[in-house]
């Protein structure tokens, strides 16, 4: 058993350490990385009561025998209830926090909400799975990678908003993107079953998918390291009288 939730754990660990090196500018505690996990991990106990809700509304769908049956059950029993729990998550923590104070902040630690998430989820996975070595590796490849990026789009909208735009656009943007990210994946991953026969073309899309939201993920994280690090402040000259100069050759 503690082999199989150490597999759950290894692609959390190291997309989390990746995103940590990545924040080179003014890193942030590790105790507050590893918090912001822990709520990733209690996002998981969120999602079970917005999907209790949605059950409750009749908008709840578990439906994988019918193409249309997937595309509701990606949406309503994993995008939506997931994402919105995500967010939640990353609200409260971020709320009052004083160490997010650069933008890039946002995705380090939108990924870590994320990544708490995409463990938790793993280790269920991976404990009711016969062949819980191909389950950890297949979900190592795509699954937990897939909730990084998309933990990253929602991280680069909130921190977005949270600097100073306002639009109406960023603000549906911060759940929007990543609840229509998370469906698109699942619809395409539940459908390989009900289309066996069009697996090929299915799984190039979600190669496609994939290539995409990581191209995505690299320019939101440069482009947010780069509005920090115009907006620092340079270290000030010894005196008021400007640079010190080099005497001059004799």
């Amino acid at each position: 058993m503690l082999l199989v939730i150490i597999t759950a754990l290894i692609p959390a660990v190291i997309l989390g350490w990746w995103i940590y090196q990545k924040d080179s500018l003014r890193p942030e505690p590790l105790r507050q990385l590893i918090l912001a996990f822990l709520y990733g991990v209690g996002s998981t106990f969120v999602t079970l009561v917005i999907t209790q809700l949605l059950g409750m509304m009749g908008l709840f769908v578990y439906d994988l025998g019918s193409f249309a049956g997937a595309v509701g059950t990606a949406l309503f029993a994993a995008a939506l209830p997931e994402e919105l729990a995500k967010l939640l998550m990353l609200w409260l923590f971020l709320r009052r926090n004083p160490f997010y104070d650069e933008r890039f902040d946002g995705i380090v630690y939108a990924a870590c909400v994320g990544l708490g998430f995409a463990a938790a989820e793993n280790v269920l996975y991976l404990v009711q799975s016969e062949n819980w070595l191909g389950t950890g590796i297949m979900r190592g490849l795509t699954a937990v990678p897939a909730h990084f990026a998309i933990a990253c789009a929602m991280g680069y909208f909130y921190s977005k908003r949270h600097f100073g735009d306002r639009s109406t656009i960023t603000a549906v943007c911060v759940l929007a993107v990543p609840i229509l990210i998370h469906w698109i994946y699942d619809a395409l991953a539940f459908s390989e079953g009900i289309f066996p026969a069009l697996s090929v073309v299915i799984n190039i899309f979600f190669v496609l998918l994939i290539y995409r939201v990581y191209k995505s993920t690299m320019r939101r994280i440069d482009e947010l390291q780069r509005l920090d690090r115009s907006q620092m402040t340079p270290p000030p000259f010894p005196d008021d009288n400007g640079p010190i100069m080099p005497p001059p050759l004799p």
